[in-house]
């Protein structure tokens, strides 16, 4: 059985996705273009696959291709949210497609507050509406904190009105989405954060 080591940092390319298959480009973008194989298009119009697309791709066809996607390490992403089913499939979304990522979930701002100095998230998705500390008193007591490390702020929220938007431009958050956000923009946002490089494109399948 073969095996194929590739980072997990980012999307990766037909070029790459062909290499791992072991058949041509051309290929790779006919089994897109047909729908086996589920990827979606960068501004520029190039196919980019996510990791755990290809793996899935790889089992459903039977290829004799065993791929391990290794990162360097996981990342931390904490989802801090007190709506438990919306946390828990924003968690289950994360795990799903960014496979190098171990996600915890804080239901209260003080329970998320003892987790930033323990777990050290490199990514915290914060909902604003929660009870206790809400989401902006959180943003405020992110930014006072003196660390040795630096969290991104993903702001997902139901409550993205004009003034929340200006609050929002004048805190920590790094970017903020309106709820319901689809997958799409949520895998996007997240990668965006965590690697400091725009991979936004439109879904193909």
């Amino acid at each position: 059985m073969l095996t194929e080591e590739i980072s997990i940092s980012r999307p990766i390319g037909v070029g790459q996705a062909a290499q791992i298959c072991r058949v041509t480009s051309r290929t790779i973008n006919n089994w897109i273009r047909a729908g086996k194989l589920k990827a979606y298009a960068t501004p520029g119009g190039h196919f980019r696959i996510w990791p755990s697309d290809l793996r899935k791709f790889l089992k459903e066809h039977s290829m004799n291709i065993n791929v391990e996607f290794k990162g360097e390490h996981p990342r931390r992403i904490l989802i801090i949210d007190d709506d438990e089913a919306y946390a828990e499939m924003v968690r289950e979304v994360l795990r799903d497609k960014l496979d190098d990522c171990e996600v915890t979930l804080s239901r209260d701002g003080y329970e998320a507050l003892i987790l930033l100095g323990e777990f050290k998230p490199e990514l915290a998705v914060l909902d604003l509406m929660m009870p206790g500390i809400d989401g902006f008193k959180m943003l405020d007591l992110i930014a006072n904190r003196k660390t040795s490390y630096s969290s991104k702020v993903l702001v997902l929220s139901g409550n993205l009105s004009a003034a929340a938007i200006e609050r929002l431009k004048r805190s920590r958050a790094d970017k903020w989405l309106a709820k319901p956000v689809s997958v799409a923009e949520l895998l996007h946002s997240a990668l965006y954060l965590l690697s400091s490089e725009d991979l936004g494109g439109r879904v193909i399948s």
